[in-house]
């Protein structure tokens, strides 16, 4: 009965860190992806930047408050993926299974919030750029 009751604990045990390890994969790959999709949007960014710069600079514009707003947005938006880039820490070494999944639930929720403060600067910009053409 000892010996049943044992092996039991012993495979509970090993499923739980399976489970771990695939829950502490599966999240990474997520980050990835969404940090993934934020770098295909960054060209976009920086289009548009330059676009407006451009613009303002040839003080075409009878005014100029929304153009400097969305860029500025727009730099803001960049700003705060490099921020994201440089401070994030993927390996993660010393750090158990469950710190790691914590800390990569945090960075998910991060680079989300970041994938959607460029998509709105992108989209907003791109409507004035086709309005004032």
């Amino acid at each position: 009965m000892k010996k049943t009751l044992l092996l039991l604990f012993a495979c509970g045990v090993l499923f739980s860190c399976s489970n771990k390890k695939a829950e502490k994969s599966a999240i990474m790959d997520d980050v990835m992806k969404v940090h993934e999709k934020v770098m295909e949007v960054d060209g976009k960014v920086i289009a548009n930047r330059m676009k407006l710069d451009t613009i303002l600079k040839q003080n075409t514009l009878a005014t100029k408050d929304t153009a400097i707003m969305l860029s500025k947005k727009l730099t803001a938006a960049e700003d705060a993926m490099e921020d994201w880039m440089h401070k994030f820490d993927y390996e993660q070494k010393g750090k158990s299974d469950e710190e790691v999944i914590r800390y990569m639930n945090d960075q998910k929720k991060l680079i989300m919030n970041i994938d959607s403060q460029l998509n709105v600067a992108v989209k907003e910009s791109d409507l004035y750029l086709k309005k004032i053409k």
